[in-house]
């Protein structure tokens, strides 16, 4: 069977009518437990999570239902009422914090002693304690909230609503935010060329605004950070996954380190495209003609299976599992959500949408969805409710080390050299699509934020200047680092979103060092990685990844990860040369 069954969690209408009556006299109970919040603070905490819970099983339902297919309207009406009663169930969670802040330390002591369960939880909170203002200003910072995010929404306005693209007539299409990319991986180089200058000559003229708004973004977080009694910005973000500073500049330390072997890469890449020179117009056209042949979704099966037998025979069970109990809405159907993703709730199956197409992304999409879904099965089988989610800091690891495990299967198994250059140049993508690229943007974050925090006022020509500097060390001698390029900070939304981009690169570092591991480690080395998938959000990110043998704190253990890429990169350029 190739379509998932969501029936596992609601077989009819009245059983999600009695969800939905059960969640809204919840609510009423908890509002009327709130009269006397003190008293009864305990009682209202056990009700929110048994109704979260009942909550989480009915959107979780609705949404898949919608993906599966959004014609059907009576799917769509249900996921917008759904929707609607999931953040009326949030809102009654916002008190939570402030109460327990509140309280006295005695208090706080009597809370966690008397409710050991929710003593993880507790202290979780209270690690903001002394970033946490009176009730009063923290009210006004509330209020603030909305002016304070101008920025990220005028970006948005700007990229798609007042930019006007030009008609392309060479190609007879017109640019948008989306096409840029794919057609720069599938046209010909001069008119490659022609849609990188014509793209970025509307961003330049923007120049100005854009460079105020992420000014403005910036100088909004330097202040909060600074009202918030942080040592700086940066700090700010990183405190809620308990992440040191030092990690950061780790990453970025070490990423500069292996730079000659991406220059290596890219002069490599540029003999096999037969170029005289590699522009930055050229950085998205495929290495090689791609992995010719079709692979069944029954062949995909038996290769996912095959590529996690170093993970032990219980990982594989779960994994079979996953295609006997109908886990998986394989193939792309009319009114189906686009693209692919894991999913589930507590209590149901982890679920995963694919839009299969026999080809060898498919596969990789595959494995890579499977660990995000036998990640949530160990962590919700060994964990209740409230402990049960882990964090995005280490969400993409399990997944990527599928992958990487995929690599490293399909790599032995190549058929000739054009099958492995495809695999290698895969493996090299992806650690410089998720770790050089998004630790240039981190490093572009550390240095504008640095300067906002030293009261310089940024323009758009200082952030070109940043950007362009930057490009240039990214991409060595071995790309050209054309001009127009200095504008390309204008479009990425993620400085937007502060200071976390730096997480795609450590969870692929992550999961390179723990997939060697489980591919050259010993039973232990097994084990403490299961144990990690097992943890839930009991542990903060980072212990989390040194008790699963990948402390990134340490420069030596996160370098592993960097030798790995290096030993691919001249394993690509070896067979170039040939």
């Amino acid at each position: 069977m190739c379509n998932w069954d969501l029936s596992k969690m609601y077989k009819d209408k009245n059983a999600i009518e009695k969800d939905i009556k059960l969640v809204n006299e919840n609510i009423n109970k908890i509002d009327e437990l709130k009269k006397n919040e003190k008293d009864n603070f305990i009682e209202i905490l056990d009700l929110l999570f048994e109704t979260d819970r009942v909550m989480d099983n009915l959107y979780t339902y609705a949404s898949m239902k919608k993906d599966e297919n959004s014609k059907v309207s009576d799917s769509v009406k249900l996921e917008l009422e759904l929707s609607s009663l999931y953040n009326k169930l949030q809102s009654r969670f916002s008190f939570v914090e402030p109460f327990v802040l509140s309280l006295k330390e005695d208090e706080q002591d009597k809370l966690i002693k008397e409710n050991p369960s929710y003593e993880i939880f507790f202290k979780k909170i209270l690690r903001f304690k002394e970033h946490t203002l009176s009730a009063e200003e923290e009210n006004i910072i509330s209020l603030m909230s909305e002016a304070m995010s101008s920025p990220h929404n005028d970006f948005y306005s700007l990229q798609n609503t007042d930019m006007e693209f030009p008609y392309v007539e060479s190609i007879g299409e017109k640019l948008t935010n989306a096409n840029f990319v794919p057609l720069l991986s599938k046209l010909p180089r001069e008119q490659r060329k022609e849609v990188f200058e014509k793209y970025y000559d509307e961003l330049a003229k923007y120049n100005n605004t854009f460079g105020s708004t992420l000014y403005a973004n910036i100088k909004n977080l330097v202040i909060l950070s600074k009202i918030k009694k942080y040592d700086s910005a940066r700090q700010m973000e990183l405190f809620n996954d308990d992440v040191e500073e030092v990690v950061y500049d780790n990453l970025i330390d070490i990423v500069h380190e292996y730079l000659p072997y991406m220059y290596k890469y890219y002069k490599a890449r540029t003999k096999l495209l037969g170029l005289d020179e590699h522009h930055m117009y050229d950085v998205y056209v495929p290495s090689t003609k791609g992995f010719d042949r079709e692979i069944p979704f029954e062949e995909a099966k038996k290769m996912v299976i095959e590529a996690v037998k170093p993970m032990g025979e219980e990982y594989q069970s779960i994994m079979k599992k996953a295609f006997e109990e109908n886990w998986i809405d394989v193939y792309p159907k009319d009114g189906k959500k686009p693209g692919a993703y894991s999913w589930g709730s507590y209590d149901s199956y982890p679920y995963i949408l694919l839009n299969y197409t026999n080809d060898v992304d498919s596969v990789f999409t595959l494995i890579h969805e499977l660990g995000h879904s036998i990640h949530s099965y160990y962590s919700r089988a060994n964990n209740e409710f409230k402990y049960a989610g882990y964090t995005i800091f280490v969400a993409e690891v399990a997944s990527t080390c599928n992958e990487m495990l995929l690599l490293d299967y399909m790599i032995k198994n190549a058929k000739n050299d054009d099958e492995k250059l495809y695999l290698l140049d895969h493996h090299i993508n992806s650690f410089k699509s998720t770790i050089f690229r998004q630790t240039m943007f981190a490093e572009f974050e550390r240095e504008t934020h640095k300067l906002v925090e030293e009261e310089k006022a940024l323009t758009g020509e200082d952030f070109n200047e940043i950007y362009l500097n930057l490009n240039k060390k990214y991409f060595g001698d071995s790309v050209v680092s054309d001009d127009l390029i200095k504008y390309e900070w204008s479009r990425i939304p993620h400085f937007y979103t502060n200071f976390y981009v730096y997480k795609y690169a450590t969870g692929l570092s992550s999961s390179s060092i723990l997939s060697q591991k489980i591919l050259t480690g010993n039973e232990q080395d097994l084990e403490n990685y299961k144990n990690f998938l097992k943890d839930g959000n009991k542990n903060y990110p980072l212990v989390q990844l040194k008790n699963a043998g990948a402390n990134i704190k340490d420069k030596e253990v996160l370098r592993t990860a960097f030798e790995v890429f290096k030993e691919k990169v001249l394993e690509f350029e070896k067979i170039v040369n040939k």
